[in-house]
């Protein structure tokens, strides 16, 4: 249940957020491809609503492959999907880990080009 309402708020801040920027990320370097793909099959997963463990696994590789600005953060997130797979309710509706969480989906968003259309001129 958790990690469906995340998910939900990750693609709503995500959105708005690439609406409302674009400022920000352009001075960043593009995330490594490795990073784009897990956060790219995370969202995927989650929509489908995978397992917390399948998504622990996922959260994992974005860590491993995170852009330094925020490696933190998303270690942050993985640290809370563990915790919350442990039992550990203190995690939800906690507004650092939500910060850390919509940082880490943001910056995926946008550096990922997420949001672009693959229309091909459609």
């Amino acid at each position: 249940m958790y990690a469906r309402r995340l998910a939900v708020a990750l693609v709503l801040v995500a959105s708005v957020a690439v609406a409302c920027s674009g400022e920000e990320s352009s001075s960043l370097p593009r995330p490594s491809k490795p990073f784009c793909e897990a956060a790219h099959r995370y969202d995927v997963r989650v929509e489908r609503q995978a397992p917390i463990g399948e998504q622990i696994q996922i959260v994992q590789e974005m860590v491993d492959h995170a852009p330094r600005d925020i490696a933190r953060d998303a270690a942050t997130f993985l640290d809370a999907l563990q915790r919350r797979r442990d039992g550990d309710k203190s995690v939800i509706d906690n507004p650092k880990i939500e910060q850390a969480v919509n940082h880490v989906n943001v910056r995926a968003a946008q550096g990922c080009d997420f949001y672009q259309s693959d229309s091909g001129g459609m």
